[in-house]
Parts: C-alpha cells; sequence; structure tokens
C-alpha cells in the first residue's frame, strides 16, 4: 500500500451513503505501534503523561489551528493511544483527504520529536518521561492509519464526548478486568446506526450469520409446569444453536436466563434498559461463568442512565426484537396461554 493520505483513506470503512462535503463529526482513534504505552500512566482514573505524551497533547491541540476546515472537541491522551471528537466543515473540497493530511502531519511531528526525545540523557529525567523513552525505542510510534467513526446523531456526539471523559477510567477497568472489556462504540448491522452501542463480552454473538431469537415472558407467566415448559423450549432452541435475546426482568426471563448461565454452550446476548456505565461498570455474578466461555454478551445504549418503568420497558422490548429479526432471526412472546411469534426475520 503506499503512505499518503489517499492510502489512509482506502484502509478504513466510510459511510457510503454520507456526503462529507456537507460537513460531518467523526469520533476518531489512533494507536501506538505496537500498543506500546508511550505516553503516560492512569493512576487513580487519571492519566500522568509522560514528556511525549505532553507533545502528544499539545500537538492534538494545535490540529485546528494547522488545518482549515478540522475543528477540534473532546480528546484524551492515554498510555498507548488518543481519541478524538472532530468536525469538517461543510464545502471542504475532498474532506477526507483534509482529514487524512491532518492526521498524517500529527503523526509525522510528533513521530519526530519522539525521535528526538531518545537523544536526551536520561539522568535527571522523571520515572515517567522513562516511560516514554523506553517503550518507544527504536520502531515507529504510530500505526498505520487511523479509526474513524461517523457520529450521525446529537446523541452519539454527547455519548462519544462522555466516552472520551470516562476513557481514564475504563482504562483502569480493561486493565483490571482483562476479560471484562467494554467495547464501543459497538457496531453491527443487527443494531441501529443512529445510536451509540456499548457491548461487554462476545461481540461476534450479533454478527449476521448467528441465528437470534428474542424472548419477552409475561409477568403472568409464574404456574410451575408453565415455566417448565418455556425452560424446555428454550433449552431445545440453544441446543440447537439459537442465540437467546433478552433484558432478563420478568421471573420467567430470569429463569431462562439462570438456566442458559448453568448450560454449557448456550449463547444469550442480555439487552440492558439503561447505558453500560464506563467508570462503575462490574458485572453480576450470575454471568460469570458465561462471560469467561465466551458464550455471553451484554449491551447498553448510550452513556445516560435511563430510569426502568413503563414506557423505558416498552422500548427496550421494541429494541430486543428489532435486533433479533435484523437478520435470520425471530421474536417470541411467551403468554399463559403459551409462545407467540411476534414477527420473523429473513
Amino acid at each position: 500500500m503506499k503512505s499518503g493520505s489517499s492510502a489512509v483513506i482506502r484502509r478504513y470503512r466510510r459511510f457510503k451513503h454520507w456526503d462529507y462535503e456537507k460537513g460531518a463529526s467523526l469520533f476518531i482513534t489512533i494507536a501506538t505501534e505496537p500498543r506500546r504505552p508511550a505516553f503516560g500512566l492512569v493512576e487513580r482514573g487519571r492519566v500522568s503523561l509522560s514528556p511525549l505524551g505532553e507533545v502528544v497533547a499539545d500537538a492534538l491541540a494545535s490540529i485546528p489551528r494547522l488545518n482549515h476546515g478540522v475543528r477540534l472537541y473532546g480528546s484524551v491522551v492515554m498510555p498507548d493511544h488518543i481519541h478524538f471528537n472532530c468536525s469538517l466543515s461543510p464545502g471542504l473540497k475532498e474532506p477526507l483527504k483534509v482529514l487524512g493530511g491532518a492526521v498524517r502531519r500529527f503523526k509525522n511531528y510528533t513521530t519526530a520529536m519522539a525521535k528526538r526525545s531518545l537523544a536526551v540523557e536520561a539522568d535527571g529525567q522523571s520515572p515517567s518521561s522513562q516511560v516514554g523513552r523506553t517503550a518507544f525505542g527504536q520502531t515507529k510510534l504510530w500505526q498505520q492509519g487511523y479509526h474513524d467513526y461517523l457520529l450521525v446523531s446529537r446523541q452519539m456526539i454527547d455519548s462519544t464526548e462522555r466516552y472520551i471523559a470516562y476513557n481514564p477510567q475504563k482504562w483502569e477497568l480493561m486493565h483490571g478486568k482483562g476479560s471484562l472489556r467494554i467495547e464501543e462504540p459497538l457496531s453491527s448491522p443487527r443494531l441501529d446506526v443512529g445510536d451509540y452501542w456499548k457491548g461487554v463480552g462476545n461481540v461476534a454473538l450479533l454478527a449476521p450469520e448467528e441465528r437470534l431469537v428474542s424472548l419477552r415472558v409475561s409477568r403472568e407467566v409464574v404456574e410451575p409446569r408453565e415455566l417448565a415448559r418455556l425452560l424446555a423450549k428454550m433449552e431445545s432452541a440453544a441446543e440447537n444453536g439459537w442465540v437467546i435475546v433478552s433484558g432478563f426482568i420478568s421471573k420467567g426471563e430470569q429463569a431462562v436466563r439462570d438456566m442458559l448461565c448453568r448450560k454449557k454452550g448456550a449463547k444469550f446476548v442480555r439487552v440492558r434498559p439503561s447505558c453500560i456505565p464506563n467508570s462503575t461498570y462490574r458485572p453480576e455474578s450470575v454471568y460469570i461463568d458465561a462471560f469467561s466461555e465466551n458464550r455471553y454478551l451484554e449491551i447498553g445504549r448510550g452513556n445516560d442512565e435511563v430510569a426502568f418503568g413503563r414506557s423505558a420497558c416498552l422500548d427496550l422490548n421494541a429494541e430486543i426484537i428489532d435486533i433479533a429479526i435484523s437478520g435470520e432471526g425471530m421474536a417470541l412472546y411467551w403468554k399463559p396461554s403459551g409462545p407467540q411469534v411476534l414477527a420473523k426475520g429473513e
């Protein structure tokens, strides 16, 4: 692949139906090569920048001044990557090349400064300086290219701004709980592109080829024989490769959840009625085995807490149905009279 902004532009997924010349808001991620923690340390939810990290932060802040038509909003320099929100002004000629050029200049400058820092004697330098110096070594500073995510709604912009602010706390969660990494923004053809999703667990369970069945169980399903019938039906579905998707809120849904947690090989997705909180997320103990066996996914929208009531419950149920029938799947509503198929996907 040739060097330069055109090569960078071809490398990453674009939104085919978006006219970038009318302007765009984007969430950008750039990572070090190969994820070396060259820019500092995270301590108590805050980033303590190394001298190289301070150079990167200053260079990041200078992007709007050096690149016409590019505005910068929230940003964070993490030990081995950076995130920032930016916008491309309407009317730019070849706006993606403008963005690619801005990233290329930023990388070239910070790489040159990193190489220059290697010539500085270590005597008298602080421990955080040593992180920047020794982690970089003689290799390239940045991974090739960058990842850009188009923000198509105010909700997505607000969510990424909060995500940037919470990123140091998320770092501590990821590195303290290695198997519980929060993936965001979560991208899947089964999820509405206008919403900002987060996920913890096996995100491949939302792949188009997976067969999903959404489950809603009436609160009136409490009779033991009917609960047993429900559990037998869902256990059979799990044995036949179906991924069960639910909020797992009603008594019947929780009984199915407990069965799925115990059953080896059973795959399921919990859709939360509210967001996954970056700074305070802790998994419920009932899901730990399913997490470790890579057969469970927990997802939630946005970064805002939602008061759970009837309206939120109806919205949650509708979202779960949409997720299931967006591919090869079906939606099931279990009443005291038995199961009812609400809709089928492809």
